[in-house]
């Protein structure tokens, strides 16, 4: 083999090397420029946040169990929300001695032509993380039970959808309602329940409700 053959081979695989070793470097690099991005990606895009349920209005239908033409209605309307300003209103007086079953209606009305159903869409659907309290003050008489066919709730216990009310002497006072999301601990054994922790969905206290 001549010389001149020699350096043609020669110069071709160094040709060859040459090429080979920068495809191999454009290729580590392209590798390592997908993985800084792949990696700032990953660090700045935020975790998804699960917004709270924007609650418009909440009404509470008070029926007699003998008489169902009577009826208490109470209502709250909160157009920014729970966390805005509200306006409650009571309509009508328990009957002392009657017994009534409680329904209620949560909804975000903030669309009043598309209102969505809060209570069946959200809450009862996620009942295991909710769970309703309720209380009575200032002198009125009356009572509550959370029926058997109530829904179960935070910690098994009943979540305070279905319950029964029973009005005792004529008196005056305020019925408050609350829900509590992700309540730490839920206990119903007094009826009205009671919790630890956990956040306020919604806390509204109705006044100068009657019995007569």
């Amino acid at each position: 083999m001549n010389t001149k053959t020699l350096n043609l081979k020669t110069m071709k695989i160094n040709y060859l090397n040459s090429n080979l070793m920068k495809t191999s470097k454009l290729f580590l690099s392209a590798l390592f420029c997908l993985t800084l991005i792949t990696s700032c990606s990953d660090d700045d895009d935020p975790e998804a946040v699960l917004e709270e349920e924007l609650i418009t209005n909440v009404t509470l239908t008070f029926v007699n169990d003998a008489d169902a033409t009577d009826i208490v209605v109470m209502t709250s309307v909160a157009p920014d929300g729970q966390d805005g300003a509200s306006i409650e209103d009571v309509t009508g007086s328990f009957t002392a001695g009657a017994t009534y079953a409680l329904t209620l209606s949560i909804l975000n009305a903030e669309d009043p032509n598309d209102p969505e159903d809060v209570l069946n869409e959200d809450i009862i659907k996620e009942a295991d993380e909710h769970f309703f309290t309720y209380a009575v003050s200032g002198g009125i008489n009356l009572t509550m039970s959370r029926d058997g066919d109530d829904i179960d709730g935070a910690d098994s216990n009943k979540l305070g959808v279905n319950t029964t009310w029973v009005a005792g002497a004529v008196s005056t006072g305020n019925v408050q309602i609350k829900l509590i999301h992700l309540p730490e601990g839920a206990d119903d054994s007094d009826e009205f329940g009671s919790v630890t922790g956990g956040s306020e969905d919604l806390n509204i206290t109705f006044t100068s409700v009657e019995i007569q």
